[in-house]
């Protein structure tokens, strides 16, 4: 069973009270959603669809340090598609770095908002790269998706847009 990004958070906040924790597994659960190891990702992806290049951008962050980032060149590509690749590319690189658990933010209000199951995803290329995001974040601990305005992505947008020159 996949649990909902709300749903962790209602159980976070139910097994906050020690009341609630009346077994070594509830403690465990606790413990695990408590705990102040997530590291942040910020993704973007940007395309021009005149040059027909592209190009993914990320930042990894952890306790406000910047541990990894990543920036690549996608051939030609919808600006949707470079986003999805992006967050893609991010959650490979987690998985690589044995994050278990990662909060992720983007400043595609259509990806965060079908990743996380509020948009339904209709166009058909976005549905194999939408099977493949929520594919590997089943592979973490506890992830969050959530938008930001691209005003607070520009170490991410910066990266896509240096990633999309590598093509030019």
């Amino acid at each position: 069973m996949k649990l909902k990004q709300n749903e962790i958070k209602a159980i976070k906040e139910l097994l906050a009270a020690a009341e609630n924790r009346s077994n070594r597994t509830l403690e465990d659960l606790h413990k695990r959603l408590s705990a102040d190891n997530h590291v942040e990702l910020y993704v973007d992806g940007a395309a021009d669809l005149h040059s027909k290049t592209a190009g993914i951008g990320g930042v990894f962050y952890q306790y406000g340090n910047e541990i990894d980032t990543f920036s690549e060149y996608l051939d030609d590509a919808t600006n949707n598609e470079a986003e999805y690749s992006a967050l893609i590319r991010g959650l490979h690189m987690a998985k690589e770095m044995n994050i278990a658990s990662i909060n992720i933010f983007s400043d595609s209000q259509l990806i965060v908002n079908q990743v996380n199951g509020e948009f339904r995803v209709k166009h058909e290329k976005m549905i194999p790269l939408h099977a493949e995001a929520t594919e590997l974040l089943d592979d973490f601990d506890s992830w969050s998706l959530e938008y930001i305005p691209r005003d607070n992505n520009t170490v991410a947008d910066k990266l896509c847009k240096a990633g999309m020159m590598l093509g030019r």
